[in-house]
């Protein structure tokens, strides 16, 4: 009968410092490239976050919640809301192969104050 063989689990430490700084980074470029390709779940799980507290925290229900997540088109007021829920700060850019823009939502104009009828004096 064969022993048993232990296994043996790393510690972040004894595997932060092994490898090239050219694989630390290419392993840095696909972790972000992962991220790029999350799906709102999936962003909101990598936030430690359950529907019902992102839920709590948009004052809307879990159903909700999951109604969103499902969408495969949202309002960017909606995505900013769902952002800023889970602690961060939604931004845009406009990528071409010559240069990036940070693309900046136009502010709402503030609708004109209502105006109330007068009386004609009689």
């Amino acid at each position: 009968m064969a022993k048993d063989k232990k296994v043996k689990f790393l510690r972040w430490q004894d595997l932060k410092h092994k490898g090239t700084s050219a694989q630390h980074a290419a392993v840095k470029a696909a972790a972000i490239a992962e991220l790029d390709r999350m799906g709102y779940a999936a962003l909101r799980k990598a936030r430690s976050l359950t529907q019902a507290e992102l839920a709590a925290n948009l004052s809307i229900s879990q159903a909700s919640v999951a109604a969103l997540e499902s969408r495969t088109d949202m309002h960017l007021s909606t995505l900013a809301k769902y952002v800023k829920a889970m602690g961060g700060e939604l931004q845009m850019r406009a990528v071409f192969p010559e240069a990036t823009f940070n693309l900046v939502p136009p502010v709402p104009a503030k609708p004109a104050p209502k105006r109330t009828a007068r009386r004609k004096a009689a």
